[in-house]
């Protein structure tokens, strides 16, 4: 009688899988960890959108100042010399620079930047005006500024100047950061006053400005038209001596 086999079995796997469900608590321990990880991403959100907007017009700032350099370079006094634009000291700003006689000296030393006659943005990253002064003996579109003009402006660490960053600086622009305190706004509005003495120093009208790193209550940028770069830049240009 012949032998009938049946199909042999399939083998049983030398290794086997164990296959399980996560507990509750290995849940739990989950979900704290992706909460601790989504907490540490979302925490510094705002810290660097400010981050974002203070590189934003640092670069805006660096634009400026070589329009600044640009526009010396391109314009002529009536003597045939470099000269500086004016602040546009209208109220509200118009873009636009303001002379007492034209040619001739400025209305104001002291204004709001003149984008519009440098083609620039008009605002920061925080939607703000640009200050800006200039020397008056480097804005005259009647006599133009020569080899040894002087800046009459200083850029020092702090209000009282125990240490000067920068000294005989012909032209001088600044953003009054994130808190806006003493800038006019996109529209044209004065903002609040600084209440912090650095800060107030930067919006007080005079020859004195405070250049620092950041902080808690400091939260301007400054930047300045070197003379020894204007003048170099004028010479390189062939507008100077």
């Amino acid at each position: 009688m012949p032998i009938t086999r049946s199909d042999p079995k399939p083998a049983v796997p030398r290794r086997l899988t164990l296959q399980r469900g996560f507990t509750l608590t290995e849940i739990a321990i989950v979900l704290m960890i992706v909460a601790l990880l989504l907490a540490g991403i979302m925490l510094p959100l705002s810290a660097q959108q400010e981050i974002r907007a203070r590189q934003e017009t640092e670069r805006a700032l660096a634009d400026v100042r070589e329009a600044l350099i640009g526009f010396a370079a391109s314009h002529a006094a009536s003597d045939g010399k470099p000269f500086l634009p004016c602040p546009d000291s209208d109220n509200p700003p118009d873009g636009i620079q303001n002379r007492s006689a034209s040619p001739g000296p400025c209305t104001a030393q002291e204004g709001t930047l003149p984008w519009t006659d440098l083609g620039l943005g008009r605002n920061d990253a925080w939607n703000n005006r640009f200050r800006y002064r200039v020397t008056a003996g480097f804005s005259n579109s009647s006599t133009g500024f020569v080899l040894n003009s002087n800046g009459d402006m200083e850029a020092c660490a702090d209000n009282a100047c125990a240490a000067s960053v920068a000294g005989s600086v012909p032209a001088l622009v600044l953003s009054h950061g994130p808190n806006g305190f003493g800038a006019f706004s996109t529209g044209g509005n004065a903002n609040a006053a600084p209440t912090d003495a650095d800060e107030l120093e930067n919006a007080d009208a005079d020859i004195r400005f405070v250049s620092k790193v950041p902080d808690a209550n400091f939260d301007d940028l400054v930047i300045w038209v070197p003379h020894s770069t204007l003048v170099n830049r004028m010479i390189a240009a062939g507008k100077l001596p």
